[in-house]
């Protein structure tokens, strides 16, 4: 099986264009990005301790640890600063399956750079950047604190591959991983709102202006509702495949349970849990869980391009 899955990575890698043989490394590159081994979880500890110094107003020893990973990780072309890093770690993260929908979100961003209603969202976003800083900073701290079993799918999920059917898992937190689904579609949703503002000045309108509803009554539907604001736009629509509703309810609110000999997942669909059984297998439940979160990494690197063409407030905290 092994020797399968190497198979189907270099057949993705020879798709993108990526894949590159050890004579093709330039000298002292092989342990920098992008050559380096992809050891994210330990470069998120890293990143983590420097976000979290910062977030605390402790900026200079959040620069102190930058610039040791600087010269661990990319030394050939070093890090600038804190939001510069991020961008590289969640741009990497999610190579190469997520960089399609990445650029074609921003070609029909790219245009409304310009408009007035456009800078009138980012004086709004300037407002709401803290908030989400806080949001994506605990997702991200979620996914790296079970990655001892997403990472066992997580690189068929980042080269776009499905996880078989019947495939088990060699780690099983289930403890660790059980409400992520939940959770991350909480966190997902409240930040897709920037789509549906976005999608309000792609059709001529100001940014806080909808089709039918004002933004005070948007930001009041439901979690799922929130996607059906710019459904019609397949460039943003693409970035929100992965948005089950039915599985966040009973992640969210523990309704699920795992037969450990199985590695099957049993919840209930319906309002408190009393409808029809479900299942699905544990490592496909892992691989959902990696996708969502890997669309939440797009919209967050949308977030940094977007801020860093107009110098709007990044989404730090």
């Amino acid at each position: 099986p092994r020797l399968a899955q190497l198979q189907e990575r270099s057949e993705v890698a020879e798709k993108y264009g990526s894949g590159v043989s050890l004579s093709d490394i330039p000298p002292g590159m092989l342990g920098q990005r992008p050559y380096r081994r992809p050891d994210y979880a330990e470069e998120w500890r890293l990143l983590r301790k420097a976000w979290s110094l910062h977030r605390r107003g402790r900026d200079h020893l959040a620069r102190q640890k930058l610039e040791a990973a600087s010269a661990l990780l990319y030394k050939a072309d070093p890090l600038h600063d804190l939001l510069d890093w991020l961008w590289r770690f969640v741009l990497f993260i999610g190579q190469p399956h997520y960089e399609a929908p990445f650029l074609a979100a921003m070609d029909i961003i790219r245009p409304l750079l310009g408009k007035p209603e456009f800078a009138d969202f980012v004086t709004y976003y300037n407002g709401i950047a803290s908030d989400r800083g806080d949001r994506y900073f605990d997702l991200m701290n979620a996914y790296f604190e079970g990655y001892a079993d997403f990472g066992q799918v997580h690189f068929h999920v980042a080269k776009g591959l499905n996880v078989p059917a019947g495939n088990v898992a060699s780690s099983v937190d289930f403890d660790a991983t059980r409400m992520f689904y939940g959770n991350a579609f909480e966190a997902f949703a409240s930040s897709v709102d920037i789509m549906a503002y976005l999608n309000n000045v792609l059709a001529g309108r100001p940014f806080n202006q909808f089709e039918k509803l004002t933004q005070r009554e948007y930001l009041k539907l439901d979690k799922a509702s929130r996607f059906d604001a710019f459904a019609g736009v397949p460039e943003f629509a693409a970035l929100c495949e992965e948005r089950d509703n039915q599985l966040r309810n009973a992640s969210h609110h523990g309704g699920m349970k795992l037969d450990r000999k199985t590695q099957t997942i049993r919840y209930r669909v319906g309002k408190g849990g009393t409808g029809p059984d479900q299942r699905v297998d544990y490592a496909i439940y892992l691989a959902r869980s990696a996708k969502l979160f890997l669309q939440a990494m797009t919209l967050l690197r949308i977030e940094v391009m977007m801020c860093h063409a107009t110098g709007a407030r990044p989404p730090l905290a």
